[in-house]
């Protein structure tokens, strides 16, 4: 279970559990101890919480359709710094972020990562193929680890 399903169940218990005192006159239980109905509303909650999980997933399992979105790019020069980087990429959107991938030596891997607005994301994977310093970059839609 992901922070964000835990935070909506969390919520949605937290919700049900005070709505139950506001209803608990109505519906004939102020002689109910209150140890039963706050049990009656986190169980409420968790099943509406574990519904609200299902039927809106995080913004993260959906791709793109968050606000930022992160492009890999491939076969970059050994040379190639933040900068140019974020150079390349500007015109497509707002960079939020540059990471190039080194390795222990801190030299570069060849491959790192840029967060950028979801829609200037889309629109930089039309830079797939285009040379830097006599390299052909590959850019692609960051997959999450282990996927």
């Amino acid at each position: 279970m992901g922070l964000s399903c835990f935070i909506k169940l969390v919520i949605g218990a937290a919700l049900l559990s005070v709505l139950g005192f506001f209803v608990e006159p109505y519906l004939g239980l102020d002689k109910a101890p209150v140890g039963s109905i706050l049990a009656v509303g986190l169980f409420l909650g968790v099943i509406i919480g574990g519904m609200a999980t299902v039927l809106y997933p995080s913004s993260g399992e959906r791709g793109f359709s968050s606000d930022v979105g992160t492009v890999y790019v491939g076969n970059l020069p050994f040379s190639a710094t933040k900068e140019d980087v974020e150079d390349l990429f500007g015109p497509y959107g707002s960079v939020h972020a540059v990471r190039l991938v080194t390795g222990p030596n801190r030299r570069s891997k060849g491959y790192g990562f840029v967060e950028m607005d979801a829609e200037g994301a889309k629109e930089a994977l039309k830079l797939n193929g285009v040379d830097m310093d006599g390299r052909k970059l590959r850019i692609n839609e960051a997959k999450e680890k282990g996927a």
